[in-house]
C-alpha cells in the first residue's frame, strides 16, 4: 500500500525515509573524502559537484517528505510506547529536519558563493539568492562541517534506538519501516462471517 495507515506506514513513506538515509551517510561520507583530495586529484572537482548535485536531491526529497507527512495519516503509536518514548521519537524526528535542512541551506550559501547557481547535475540549476562574502563563507562552512556530524551522530543513535526496539524490547517499531502494511480489505469482507475469528 503506497499510503501510511493508523496501522503502520505504506511504501512510500519506507522509501522517502531510506533513500534519504542512504544519501545522508554518503553525502557525509564523500565529505569527509573530499576533505583529504588535493588540487591534481581526479575527484578534485567531480567530488563537490557531486556532493552539491545530491545534497539538492536530498533537498527534493526532504520537502516531499515535509509535504507527505503533511496530507498523510500519521500512524498511531504502538501499545507499549509510552508519552516519554514518543515525546523522544518526535524530538528526535523534528531534531534530524532541521539539521538536514540547515546543513542542506550551508551548503548552498557556500556553493553559490561566487554567484554561481547551485546545479544538480546540470539538469536544474538553483539561482543564487544572496552571496556571502569570504568571513561568512568560512563561518558557513564550519556550520556545515559540524552540523553535519550532529546529523550523524543523532541518527547513529536513532538507528541504536530501533535496533534496542527490535532486539530488547521486541515490539514493531523497526519493523513498521522496513515492511510496509497490506492493502486492508474492503468493509464488507472484514465484516462478512467467514472473516471474524
Amino acid at each position: 500500500m503506497l499510503k501510511d495507515a493508523t496501522t503502520g506506514y505504506g511504501l512510500l513513506t519506507i522509501l522517502l525515509h531510506w533513500v534519504s538515509a542512504l544519501l545522508i551517510f554518503f553525502l557525509f561520507g564523500l565529505g569527509i573524502y573530499m576533505t583529504g583530495l588535493d588540487y591534481y586529484s581526479e575527484w578534485y572537482h567531480k567530488g563537490p559537484a557531486l556532493h552539491v548535485s545530491l545534497g539538492l536531491i536530498l533537498l527534493l526529497l526532504m520537502v516531499v517528505r515535509i509535504v507527505w507527512r503533511l496530507v498523510n495519516k500519521k500512524p498511531a503509536a504502538l501499545p507499549n510506547h509510552s508519552r516519554t518514548t514518543l515525546f523522544l521519537a518526535t524530538l528526535v524526528k523534528y531534531l534530524l529536519y532541521g539539521l538536514i535542512l540547515i546543513v542542506i541551506a550551508s551548503g548552498y550559501l557556500i556553493t553559490t558563493a561566487e554567484g554561481k547557481p547551485a546545479s544538480l547535475f546540470d539538469i536544474i540549476h538553483f539561482p543564487v539568492i544572496t552571496q556571502l562574502d569570504t568571513t561568512n563563507v568560512d563561518r558557513a562552512g564550519l556550520v556545515h562541517e559540524l552540523l553535519a556530524w550532529a546529523i550523524v551522530i543523532v541518527a547513529a543513535l536513532h538507528a541504536l534506538a530501533a535496533l534496542v526496539h527490535h532486539f530488547v524490547i521486541r515490539d514493531q517499531t523497526l519493523v513498521r519501516m522496513l515492511k510496509p502494511i497490506k492493502k486492508m480489505p474492503p468493509a464488507d469482507e472484514q465484516s462478512s462471517p467467514g472473516n471474524s475469528r
